[in-house]
């Protein structure tokens, strides 16, 4: 996510990453994943790159008590909070 200082002074954003999962999970619609705190100048850009790894994806399956990931489609939201998403996409793991 490329994020901008359009202002006239130094400031902050904390870029928080969001994952959904596939109903079949039974997790909530939106855990937070990632975030990181970006200090830009007036006029500066930067990109921020967040990388998840397997356990990310994992709900526990109390059938066979143990983590799972659950084939489907993954909703992934990017925001400043969990109320104020600027970014949304998916992506769908086969089974």
């Amino acid at each position: 996510m490329k994020i901008t200082n359009t202002g006239t002074r130094e400031g902050a954003e904390v870029v928080q990453l969001y994952l959904g999962s596939p109903a079949a999970a039974e997790e909530p619609p939106k855990q937070l994943k990632g975030f990181e705190k970006v200090l830009l100048k007036p006029g500066e850009a930067t990109t921020v790159a967040m990388k998840l790894d397997k356990s990310s994806f994992a709900a526990w399956d109390p059938e066979i008590h143990a983590w799972k990931v659950y084939p489907g489609t993954y909703p992934i939201m990017v925001g400043s909070s969990s109320r104020d998403i600027r970014l949304k996409s998916s992506f769908t793991i086969a089974k």
